[in-house]
């Protein structure tokens, strides 16, 4: 393989594009790592969001948060808050989990709302406000194509909603 192709057969590390060691100016700005891998147990991936029953067990884009950092931000359990880096920013209610790490915020993928009717400009019922794709950057899978990009260590900031945002 590694002739055909040019790739080395056995695994490696390779340091996140964004981390507090390859990128510690932009860790400076934002400090927590925003991981979307979590799955909710009555959606896949973004379908089914229109059905109200499955709405009611999970209603609202969640982003999880230790309750340290919480704390130290200002953030309530149940408020909406800004999730944002340089690439953009979207909204979350923030829930407060004392079992994830405090360098960690979780926010569960495939995200948008279908009670938000389309408006002029095509809104895609408020995706572009509140799905995580949004800050995940492109082009960062491995050199053979595979795996993932940083959809589990996308450095971001979380900042309190001020009034009129």
């Amino acid at each position: 393989m590694q002739e055909e192709y040019g790739l080395d057969p056995l695994p490696r590390y390779e340091e996140p594009p964004e981390s507090e060691n390859r990128t510690p100016e932009l860790f400076k700005k934002y400090p927590l790592i925003m991981v979307s891998g979590r799955r909710s147990s009555v959606y896949f991936h973004s379908e089914h969001r229109n059905i109200p029953w499955l709405r009611e067990c999970d209603p609202y884009p969640l982003v999880e948060v230790h309750p340290s950092v919480a704390r130290e931000l200002g953030l309530e359990d149940g408020e909406w808050c800004w999730i944002e880096n340089d690439r953009g920013k979207i909204k979350r209610k923030v829930k407060i989990d004392p079992g994830i790490h405090p360098k960690t915020v979780s926010v569960p993928h495939g995200w948008w709302l279908p009670e938000v009717k389309e408006r002029k400009g095509n809104s895609y019922f408020a995706a572009w406000d509140i799905n995580c794709n949004l800050l995940i950057p492109n082009g960062t899978q491995s050199s053979s194509g595979y795996g993932g990009g940083a959809y589990k260590t996308t450095l971001v900031r979380l900042r309190k909603i001020r009034d009129g945002e």
